[in-house]
């Protein structure tokens, strides 16, 4: 199912990108290897325990939220090495008397009373992913949606619609992207370019959401634009695979999106990927880089045991 392109063992490695991103760090953690996390929880937040994720620490190697699209990674990366300077109102949003910063507004669930902490935390958050990218080996990225909404004047582009978690939709100055292949390539070449810039060395590991969309802003049924989105991006890592020696895929999207391994890899909702099907697909990825146990095992359950026996026996047939 899965050959690597280059070892990570003994190397430093960074994550960023959809829900499955925090998935592989976890795992990764549990077998090991080296996450690098430039944004860690001050103590009040450890010592206060879940409310340290509620506000975008531990998640990712840096406390920028999900990062959905290739324009927003390299929006951010180009931020923070200084190439682009979003001007305030265009990032900072307001609710009910407190300010978000735009560009990742789950980090601060409640807002803060001031634009000027809302910058200044900014200012904090772009020099530590900075040294992420100036300081890992190995930068894994899982490529979410095609679907984004942006700024007309400034071409900045948001994780969120205005008006959903706060600010304000005006179609005067707002407008909805749907990425197609070209633009996503391009994204990521010019990212890769930036990154090996300030970092020779750094490879990338991709991967692509499994997780379907629950609306869209496009013309169509959800379910198209699932598979549109779904489509392109897989193509995109195809070619980026094929062309780049120090591009690697791995292939959650097809582990988790193959209909005849059952209801196992997902939870009751069918959206959400289940903790059996995460820990079995994950398995062929430590498989391949390190035949390892993880580190902090955990109690192995019976649905773990058919999830995992659901793999083996899938694709028993497709092993050379």
């Amino acid at each position: 199912m899965y050959s690597k392109k280059f070892s990570i063992t003994g190397k430093k490695i960074a994550t960023a990108g959809s829900c499955f991103a925090q998935e592989i760090a976890r795992e990764l953690r549990k077998h090991g290897h080296t996450v690098v996390d430039k944004e860690p929880s001050p103590n009040t937040i450890q010592i206060r325990g879940n409310l340290e994720t509620s506000y975008g620490y531990g998640l990712y190697s840096a406390r920028h939220g999900n990062i959905y699209t290739l324009r927003q990674l390299l929006q951010l990366t180009k931020e923070a090495f200084g190439l682009v300077f979003p001007e305030p109102e265009e990032y900072i949003w307001e609710r009910d008397g407190c300010f978000y910063d735009a560009l990742r507004p789950n980090v601060e669930p409640d807002g803060l009373p001031t634009k000027e902490e809302v910058a200044a935390q900014r200012r904090d958050h772009l020099r530590r992913f900075r040294k992420v990218i100036e300081e890992s080996d190995v930068f894994v990225f899982t490529m979410g949606l095609t679907e984004a909404w942006g700024h007309r004047e400034s071409g900045l582009v948001y994780p969120t619609a205005p008006g959903v978690l706060a600010g304000e939709y005006d179609p005067n100055i707002h407008h909805f992207l749907n990425f197609g292949f070209v633009d996503i390539y391009r994204d990521f070449l010019e990212f890769r370019e930036l990154a090996r810039e300030h970092n020779p060395s750094i490879e990338f590991i991709l991967t692509v959401s499994l997780v379907p969309l629950t609306a869209t802003a496009a013309d169509s049924h959800v379910l198209v634009s699932t598979v549109r989105s779904k489509s392109v991006l897989r193509a995109v890592t195809a070619q980026l695979y094929e062309e780049f020696p120090d591009v690697d895929y791995f292939p959650s999207y097809e582990l988790f999106s193959t209909p005849f391994l059952g209801p196992s890899m997902f939870n009751e909702n069918k959206r959400n990927v289940s903790r059996q099907g995460v820990a079995a697909v994950m398995r062929i990825f430590f498989d391949e880089h390190d035949n390892s146990e993880p580190a902090a095992s955990t109690e192995e359950t019976d649905s773990d045991v058919v999830c995992e026996e659901a793999l083996l026996d899938a694709f028993a047939g497709g092993r050379k």
